[in-house]
């Protein structure tokens, strides 16, 4: 049967031209369509580990100076620091809120601080010492990991800690993540790790968290929330750089809370010239980042593009296929009229579609690989990881080999699928008929 096919496919090379040129074209174009799905599907499955459904920031507001409502006497640090104290209490009362935290950023928003962190070679089993870069959040209250339900990375259970936080001290909770990169085990508790540009400037390991995404669609990242005391009498400009969150509890009616907090509870929170001006849910902040940034675009822009481009292809093979079938009705005819059965015609028909599909494809390969080279998908980690020479990559969109194979093979898959159902329904549909009709045309 083989034999047979490369012998038509051969003496019909002039007739089969057009469709191997068509062929070579929309694998190229299937490939570079696909990529962006498994690129999507990849991030989509990265696993967030942390809460942020029900999760409402309070936002603030400063009456500025020249302002009517502005008092100078209200700039007074004691007076602001009181003031805020009785917001958090007022805060603390609401019977709906399960958790409140005040922190510098929240997960998942990709704002925060970064640095280096350095381990010595005495508390790493191999001996060595290690450099790793590091994003962090700092805290002023241990509610930070209940309000974003962070959990333990050892008992699976929400952080909770009822210790004070001492002056003076840097007490670090590290992701698992984390962990690994600086100690090589996530048995480090009490463990003590420094700055890179400063060695006295060290934390102290408190707990291991569960990995969390820093950013949306972003591989996780080694983190550390750092724990620190809320100073309260040093001016309204640090009190309110920091971002305060509450957590609605299971169950609690989220449009009604809204409208009882902008009723009865937001006309109490003022600070100083600071007023609260109304609370906004975190995902939708996040939402709207990510829409700014034009990271939804980009992502829906490529999936209505791939989409488009395999309708295309499919039209366009399957249209090519009906009419390279009807053009060899004689043929069929003639095949019917020795002997050969429905099934050997359209088995005949479908191997030589599969044989051309997949020379072509082999074909266009070395053309996707340079592309995908020249635009950088040999080297996919990006931003913060790329500028420090990370190197840690372990869902596929970030693993060049595999995620090539992976794309190479489901576009391969795609093209020998069309191809056989437009070797297959026009080559039905002909055989059908009566080798006599055949022949008359």
């Amino acid at each position: 049967m083989i034999k047979k096919v490369l012998h038509q496919i051969w003496n019909e090379r002039k007739q089969n031209a057009w469709l191997f040129l068509e062929l070579f074209v929309v694998s190229l174009f299937v490939w570079l369509s696909i990529d962006p799905i498994v690129d999507l599907v990849s991030r989509s499955n990265i696993p967030r580990n942390y809460d942020n459904n029900n999760v409402y920031r309070i936002k603030f507001n400063k009456h500025l100076e020249g302002s009517t409502k502005y008092d100078p006497k209200l700039e007074d640090k004691q007076c602001i620091g009181d003031a805020y104290m009785q917001c958090i209490n007022i805060i603390k009362e609401i019977p709906e809120i399960e958790a409140h935290s005040i922190a510098f950023s929240y997960p998942g928003s990709g704002s925060g601080f970064e640095g280096k962190c350095c381990v010595d070679s005495t508390q790493r089993a191999d001996g060595k010492k290690v450099t790793v870069p590091m994003k962090y959040y700092y805290a002023y209250d241990y509610n930070f990991f209940k309000t974003y339900r962070i959990k333990d990375a050892k008992t699976g259970k929400v952080v909770e800690h009822k210790g004070e936080i001492q002056p003076g001290i840097m007490n670090g909770y590290i992701s698992e993540l984390a962990a690994m990169e600086l100690f090589g085990t996530t048995d480090c508790v009490g463990e003590e790790f420094y700055d890179a540009g400063d060695k006295n400037f060290r934390w102290k390991v408190m707990g291991v968290i569960e990995n969390f995404q820093y950013k949306n669609y972003d591989e996780h990242l080694p983190i550390m929330v750092v724990m620190e005391r809320l100073l309260t009498h040093v001016g309204g400009d640090y009190l309110f750089m920091r971002t305060w969150t509450i957590r609605l509890k299971d169950g609690v009616d989220a449009d009604k809370f809204v409208k009882r907090f902008t009723a009865e509870v937001q006309p109490k929170l003022n600070v100083g010239n600071y007023y609260c001006s109304g609370i906004e849910l975190i995902q939708k902040e996040i939402e709207s980042a990510t829409e700014i940034y034009g990271i939804n675009n980009l992502y829906r822009q490529n999936i209505i593009l791939s989409l488009f481009a395999l309708l295309c292809g499919f039209m366009g093979i399957f249209g090519t296929f009906w009419l390279r079938a009807s053009a060899r009705r004689r043929e069929i005819g003639i095949m019917q009229s020795i002997g050969a059965t429905r099934t050997t015609i359209v088995r005949q028909f479908v191997t030589e579609a599969v044989m051309l599909s997949t020379v072509a494809f082999v074909l266009a390969l070395p053309l996707v690989t340079h592309k995908v080279y020249v635009s950088g998908f040999a080297h996919p980690l990006e931003g913060y990881l790329r500028s420090v020479g990370y190197q840690q990559g372990v869902y596929l969109h970030s693993q060049p080999l595999p995620r090539f194979a992976v794309v190479t093979i489901a576009s391969y898959l795609f093209v020998v699928l069309i191809s056989i159902i437009g070797a297959i329904i026009p080559t039905a549909a002909t055989v059908k008929e009566r080798p006599a009709d055949a022949l008359r045309e």
